[in-house]
């Protein structure tokens, strides 16, 4: 009776491994396959089904100080050479190990787009807010320049007093009264800044931060300066709130950033807004970007030294190069057309917001 009573076990468990294993994950990468065609359908999950899914995961990660996004990169590799050892042991066989290698492959790539990848699928900016997108106007943008400018050498600050949860909370502040215009669904689960085991190759490829979507954790560079941190918390925090593209996390940055009460919060956004602006109209026109730049107090310009010559003194070109090549793809991949360029369309965005605001948005 045990001997038939064990069969019986084995044979559900042979039956419960394919479900498991490969039927279920193919069952939701089929969803995410329609999401990607269906822009709408992406929209409802991110709107309905990702606040839960991100609640309950940050719920999770913010429960420890380290990095669990850490602990995947780490302990899959590990994983993958242990198998390796079992089969020239002969504990496992090579066929089992191939079966468990691509359940782990469809689990994971399922896993990235149903916590979090399918947000690359929503449509995009100004669809979701029922605008067109701009009609190029040098005069108005140009005038842009000049008030963002102005804003910028009022919000400077000398003795950038530099205080982690101060900024953090600040952030949040301004999110969670901006979340109606923004449409974001604050809270949205829990967002705490942690830093990564990779942060030494983070800084010599130039990267200031980075969102991990397995356990919605916001990850950020503490080599960047403080003058950096708030607006690249910002950013990373927007992708949190379910906002795939660049550009988009660029403006959600901006804005609240620019609207904190926070010193150093506000002058961080001005200062990398104002140079996302100076960069578009240096491409626009040579001559009125110089012109703009003389407007630009002095003591800011220094800052902009200060930050560039901090990344350079640590970057690698090499691996920049490579990281840059690789980003690229990974967001062409998941229908970010612009690749690494999409972070500076910030400033086409930007034009539109303050036409939505001069609206009442």
């Amino acid at each position: 009776m045990r001997q038939l009573s064990g069969l019986r076990k084995s044979k559900k468990s042979k039956k419960f491994l394919p479900v498991f294993g490969f039927i279920l994950p193919c069952v939701l990468l089929l969803f995410v396959f329609l999401c990607s065609r269906l822009p709408d359908l992406a929209e409802a999950y991110i709107g309905y089904c990702y606040p839960a899914i991100a609640g309950l995961l940050s719920f999770i990660s913010c429960s420890v100080p380290f990095s669990l996004f850490d602990v995947l990169i780490i302990a899959a590799p590990l994983a993958f050479v242990g198998c390796i050892v079992l089969i020239f042991m002969r504990k496992i066989s090579f066929i089992r190990w191939i079966k468990g290698v691509f359940s782990s492959i469809l689990w994971i790539v399922s896993w990235f787009y149903m916590a979090w990848g399918i947000a690359y699928f929503r449509p995009e900016f100004h669809e979701r807010f029922g605008v067109k997108p701009p009609v190029e106007d040098t005069v108005y943008f140009e005038a842009l320049v000049y008030r963002y400018i102005d804003s910028l050498n009022k919000s400077y600050i000398a003795d950038s007093h530099f205080d982690i949860d101060e900024i953090d909370n600040a952030i949040e502040a301004a999110y969670r009264k901006l979340n109606k215009q923004l449409r974001i669904p604050y809270p949205c689960g829990k967002r705490r800044p942690k830093c990564s085991v990779i942060e030494g190759l983070m800084t010599r490829t130039g990267v200031s931060g980075f969102f991990g979507p397995f356990f919605n954790e916001e990850h950020l560079n503490y080599f960047q300066l403080p003058v950096s941190y708030p607006f690249s918390s910002a950013h990373e925090k927007a992708h949190q709130f379910g906002i795939a593209s660049e550009s988009e996390c660029n403006l959600y940055a901006s804005v609240v950033c620019c609207s904190s009460e926070h010193p150093l919060t506000r002058y961080s956004g001005y200062l990398e807004t104002v140079w996302y602006l100076l960069n578009n109209l240096r491409k626009m026109s040579p001559d009125k970007y110089r012109e703009a730049v003389r407007k630009v107090d002095a003591r800011v310009i220094d800052d902009y030294g200060k930050i560039s010559s901090h990344w350079q003194k640590a970057l690698n070109p090499t691996l920049s190069s490579v990281q840059d090549k690789v980003y690229d793809g990974y967001l062409k991949t998941n229908k970010q057309q612009s690749g690494i360029l999409s972070y500076s369309e910030m400033t086409v965005l930007l034009v539109t917001w303050e036409s939505l605001l001069s609206s009442g948005l």
